[in-house]
């Protein structure tokens, strides 16, 4: 065969393998629980940060994600293998996964492509932001002889037991490089961005999100300057009620100083008080009603008669709060004396001292208050 002809072959073959890669499907991976969000959107605005990273907008200009293109290398064994990626997080700066341009691919160190379970491997790999790989340098992915100087591109060995669970196996360079890319400057500025331009739409889009990271970091972010909605609320008021407790721990503290000021508002509060068994969250939420600038007489009315049921911690926190606002109406005071007959002597205790302070001709609650005076011999 002429050299011509081999050349023409070649030639062909070469075409053959690249329109295999290009006739294959796009490589993208997209993080478990992100369904809602699309890397498709129609009518989708473009801001731009420099030259690749990138604010998707909906035509309306309610953000929707950012994502950014890489094209770097992963450097070993003296060579460096080209990464050409784009990654995507949500404008919390939460990973949401990865793309590559058509053709691409991600490979190991003996060059095989990546599979689909490797790839799956990997999407959860990236979703974690609190791996080891925060504290490791390159150079300390793989075992070194001590006589190892350190040098990114003569690096080899096997991989470090530190970060071999962590890692797709044959891969741990690319691995480790993307992560670092995830949660890299890129991410520190899209959370430092969307807190700047926090507004209540955007805060509304965060905490409807599917993902306990997306709603936890909008709770941690919300600002008392906030234009408040009714949608808000209600969505505040869902999280409060959750049967997470982390949510809804992070709910109650994340409540504005001008939710304070609604009665209706309130008064959920206390009712969701009431219902949730978890000590943080009940602690958190009597402070917040001991804030408020007032209590509406509806609130003390429902507090009173929930006073039989109570538990005997939820009666010694509706003193502080009786306490804080100034509570003195003879109704709640004759309710609260009924917990003179509770056996427990350490909450009957806190009532009676309670009501000692207030002043009262009422001759039905004197005797009462006389009556367990004799009975446990208090001078």
């Amino acid at each position: 065969m002429s050299s011509s002809v081999s050349k023409y072959v070649l030639i062909l073959c070469s075409l053959a393998l690249g329109s295999c890669y290009l006739l294959k499907p796009k490589v993208q991976y997209y993080v478990k629980g992100s369904d809602e969000w699309s890397v498709e959107l129609n009518n989708e605005y473009y801001t731009s940060f420099g030259d690749s990273l990138f604010l998707r907008e909906t035509f309306d200009g309610t953000p929707k994600s950012f994502y950014q293109h890489f094209s770097t290398g992963v450097c070993f064994d003296n060579q460096c293998r080209p990464l050409d990626i784009i990654l995507h997080w949500s404008i919390s700066g939460r990973y949401l996964g990865f793309e590559m341009p058509r053709g691409e691919f991600l490979s190991k160190t003996d060059h095989d492509p990546f599979s689909r379970k490797e790839y799956l491997q990997l999407t959860e790999i990236l979703s974690d932001d609190d791996l080891s790989f925060k504290d490791i340098q390159y150079h300390e992915l793989m075992n070194q002889p001590e006589s190892y100087m350190e040098s990114a591109d003569a690096i080899s060995g096997a991989t470090s037991e530190r970060i071999k669970d962590i890692v797709v196996k044959n891969a741990a360079y690319t691995t480790y490089k993307l992560w670092k890319l995830v949660y890299g400057e890129s991410q520190k500025f899209i959370e430092k961005y969307t807190q700047k331009h926090l507004n209540t739409s955007n805060l509304m889009t965060i905490l409807n999100s599917q993902d306990r990271y997306d709603i936890i970091w909008g709770l941690t972010h919300m600002k008392d300057t906030l234009s408040f909605s009714v949608p808000l609320k209600n969505r505040l008021v869902s999280l409060i009620q959750s049967d997470d407790n982390y949510l809804s721990y992070n709910a109650v503290h994340a409540v504005p100083k001008a939710y304070l000021n609604d009665s209706d508002f309130l008064e959920i509060l206390f009712s969701s008080y009431l219902n949730t068994a978890d000590a943080s969250t009940k602690n958190i939420m009597v402070r917040k009603l001991e804030d408020a600038p007032w209590l509406s007489q509806n609130l003390i009315t429902k507090s009173r008669l929930s006073i039989p049921t109570m538990s005997t911690q939820e009666i010694s926190s509706l003193l502080k709060i009786y306490e804080k606002h100034s509570v003195n109406d003879l109704k709640t005071f004759k309710a609260l004396a009924i917990v003179f007959e509770n056996n427990n002597k350490y909450i009957s205790k806190k009532v009676y001292n309670f009501l000692i302070k207030i002043q009262t001709d009422d001759e039905s609650l004197v005797r009462l208050l006389k009556a367990y005076r004799n009975k446990h011999k208090i001078q």
